[in-house]
């Protein structure tokens, strides 16, 4: 076995909703579903908005919650901002 992340996308298969559990040998997994429309609390307006399903698993025996938490945290902020795209 090589390597330390994976990346899945289900989201290919359609405008499915609901969440993926994946199950993985690796210390992270991300699991991307689709891009569903919901509402949402945008600059205090109640706005339909975009939302990108996203699961992401975290071995705790080898990642400790702070440091992945943040980790986590930070991830949002990115793709809420669409920075680098």
């Amino acid at each position: 076995m090589a390597g330390t992340v994976v990346v899945t996308s289900v989201g290919m298969i359609g405008n499915v909703k609901g969440w993926v559990i994946p199950v993985s040998f690796f210390p992270i997994c991300f699991a991307l579903g689709s891009i569903v429309k919901k509402p949402g609390v945008f600059e205090e307006r109640i706005e339909v908005r975009e939302y990108l399903q996203m699961t992401i698993l975290i071995d705790h025996d080898v990642i400790d919650g702070a440091p992945a938490a943040r980790f986590v945290s930070r991830l949002i902020d990115l793709i809420e901002s669409g920075h680098g795209l």
